[in-house]
Parts: C-alpha cells; structure tokens; sequence
C-alpha cells in the first residue's frame, strides 16, 4: 500500500504543539477527530482505544518514530495522521531515542489487514534515514504531502 493514497492535508500537523507522549496522542486523536467530524463520544472512544493499545506496550519503533495504532468502529476503512514535532518527546522507544515523527494509525474493525499493510508502509517508508530527516524539516502539511508524492 502507497502512503500517499490514503494522506490527507488535513490529516498532518506541523508542528504538533504536544511535549509528553500523552498529550501527543491526544493531539493526534484530535486532528483526525476535526478531520473526520467526530461526535465528543467518537473521539473518546478513539483516544480510548489509542490510550489501551499503547498501554499494551510503546509504539515506539525506533530512530525517532512513533506509530501509535489502534482499531475504532468510528472509521470507516483507515485513516493515518501525520505528525512531526519540532522537540523530541519520550514515547519509550526501543533504542531509547526521543520521537519526532508520529504516526497515528486508525482502521475499522474490519479493516486488520490494511491496518498491518499501513503500518509496514510506514515503517519500510521511514527506515530511510535520509527521508526522517527531511520529514523533521517540512514546515507545513503541503511540505509533507510532497516528500510522501516524491
């Protein structure tokens, strides 16, 4: 699966505002929530799911990368927000690097195979350090877009 077939403008934030992992979570579930127009109760139940699955262990993979996931009834396939802070943040990251790029992964219940699809894209995608790097540059969600689209 191509990343850029399923990134939205309105999916990417630059620069998140968040410095603790909770709080980037939440800013994440946040941006897809206004995105996707979520009831309070959607949104909840999103960030809930988000919150549980990180507690079952990080999504922390590594060399300043984070790909927290979960799966919500509230999306209809899957949905993936971008975002890229300009400080490192904790998120207990194997190598015990601090993040900078985030990935939050939502996808139906329904959806599991694309949901592991996306989550391989993401992390084949960022294994390249050359291109984290320049992902931690974009200024902008457009600046995102372009370096997915290159």
């Amino acid at each position: 699966m191509n990343l850029i077939d399923i990134l939205e403008e309105d999916l990417i934030k630059v620069p998140l505002a968040s410095i603790t992992k909770e709080e980037v979570l939440e800013e994440l579930v946040d941006v897809l929530a206004k995105a996707k127009g979520f009831s309070q109760t959607e949104r909840a139940s999103v960030l809930d799911a988000v919150i549980n699955r990180e507690a079952l262990g990080s999504t922390g993979i590594g060399k300043g990368i984070c790909i927290p996931h979960a799966q919500s009834e509230s999306i209809d396939n899957i949905s993936v927000v971008v975002g890229v802070s300009r400080v490192p943040i904790d998120f207990d990251s194997p190598d015990n690097l601090k993040s900078r790029l985030f990935f939050l992964v939502v996808a139906s219940t329904d959806a599991a195979s694309a949901h592991v699809e996306v989550l391989a894209s993401i992390a084949r995608t960022c294994s390249s350090g050359v291109f984290r790097r320049m992902l931690e540059q974009c200024k902008s969600s457009k600046e995102v877009l372009q370096l997915f689209s290159e």
